[in-house]
């Protein structure tokens, strides 16, 4: 075999051994199905939320942004692969006035190298873009939370509800059994009891409605979080959270915990990188060339070294800086259009849950406690013949509706404090640092 030959086959292989060996595997694919395991039937918000970490699909699907980010971090370390060319001259003419043989080869060797510092701008970028994906991470699992913690509450509104229900149809049997005593006394005709089992009738379609509404918001529940089959009991009592509304306090903790924002900042930090990396992209990479030419009759090698270079006569990186100008532009809109709606959301939050809590506090004094009374009054009036049975009838449904009207007002203020948490950034420190509900 010619040295000629020997050492151009030397060559390629060292560049097929390069680009098979295991060192350019930059990232493993990770086995993504991970199984949920199984799920309580019974669950705290505490535990509904470590169930959104680390079992929920929908939070898995999140994080794989950041896993794609990370991936751009090592695209942008990778420098530029060298060049083997290698070529080899024919003598096409019936006279040599070259030299002896009728073959020439060359073999060249280019290794770019980039002195402008592109590579380390590529990386600062692709590092600030990581950050601005988990501050979107995080703003999208608050989104989360707060999609599951309303679901939450409504399934424990909705499981109050059904026990609201059921005890004012037990109240209801056991004021047919006392008009049915006094049909067979003949104090009270055949149509009082004929009207009571009209009204348990009706009562009982509404307690089957409440409990499929109930079934309904458990699903909706597994549905949120991507877990097939899972419509869990809520555990806890539905009580306002206490949550400060003070406007200039929450304003305050909103611009260093809110994730929304956080993500709008890191999001300007990524576009200025860019703007420096487009600026380092702009020099030309120049190239290190290294060869050597053979002849083969007679045998002869000759040394090549020497530098290439783009001509940066059309293409000065102008679309690249137009590009990451209009993004940097882009991003700070961005940030104060984010700014200026989480201000008014958190505005917004403060007076509905201070308008709610008013309404919740008159309506504890002024009707809730007269329940007591009401009840004691109306069957007292009845037994003794004073009151009708349709007065006895529309005091149980009296207390029936204000029983299920505070509790939609004990939910409604209850939306109105995540409303405030979720503006001010503290909804998921507020789950994890305290038992959110009693």
């Amino acid at each position: 075999m010619k040295p000629a030959t020997s050492a151009i086959i030397r060559c390629l292989f060292l560049v097929w051994a390069l680009s098979a060996s295991p060192l350019a595997v930059a990232v493993e694919n990770p086995d993504t199905n991970s199984s949920a395991g199984e799920l309580p039937n019974r669950v705290t918000i505490r535990q509904l939320l470590q169930i959104v970490r680390e079992k929920s699909p929908r939070y898995a699907a999140l994080r794989t942004r950041i896993e794609t980010a990370k991936a751009e971090v090592v695209a942008a370390g990778v420098l530029p692969n060298p060049r083997v060319s290698y070529g080899r001259y024919d003598l096409t003419s019936q006279r040599n006035t070259m030299y002896d043989g009728r073959i020439q080869e060359a073999v060249t060797l280019e290794i770019p190298v980039q002195i402008a510092g592109q590579r380390g701008a590529r990386l600062d970028a692709a590092e600030r873009q990581v950050e601005t994906t988990e501050a979107g991470v995080e703003a999208d699992f608050a989104a989360l939370v707060r999609e599951s913690w309303s679901l939450f509450i409504r399934l424990l509104a909705g499981q109050e509800r059904v026990a609201i229900l059921e005890q004012a149809f037990e109240d209801l049997e056991r004021l047919r059994k006392i008009v049915a005593g006094r049909e067979q006394a003949g104090s009270a005709s055949p149509y009082d009891l004929l009207r009571m089992g009209i009204e348990a009738k009706g009562l009982e379609i509404r307690l089957e409605s409440a409990r499929s509404e109930l079934a309904g918001t458990a699903g909706d529940l597994g549905v949120a979080l991507g877990l097939a089959g899972w419509k869990p009991e809520a555990l806890g009592t539905l009580a306002p959270l206490g949550v400060p509304a003070d406007l200039r306090a929450l304003w305050d903790q909103a611009q260093d915990l809110n994730p929304e924002l956080e993500a709008a900042k890191r999001g300007e930090i990524a576009a200025d990188a860019g703007i420096e990396r487009a600026r380092r992209e702009r020099w030309p990479t120049p190239s290190l060339q290294v060869g050597n030419a053979f002849t083969d009759k007679p045998y002869g090698m000759t040394t090549f070294a020497g530098v290439a270079v783009e001509l940066p006569l059309f293409d000065r990186g102008q679309g690249g800086m137009a590009r990451a100008s209009a993004e940097k532009q882009a991003a700070l809109l961005e940030r104060q259009l984010i700014t200026s709606r989480t201000r008014v959301e958190l505005e917004r939050a403060v007076d509905l849950l201070t308008r709610r809590r008013e309404s919740l506090e008159k309506f504890q004094r002024d009707v809730l406690a007269q329940l007591p009374a009401l009840k004691d009054m109306s069957e007292s009036a009845y037994r003794l013949g004073k009151g009708s049975l349709l007065e006895l009838l529309d005091a149980t449904r009296s207390r029936t509706d204000i029983r299920i009207n505070h509790l939609e007002l004990l939910e409604a203020e209850t939306e109105a404090e995540l409303d405030l948490l979720k503006a001010s950034g503290l909804l998921v420190s507020t789950m994890e640092a305290s038992p959110p509900l009693r």
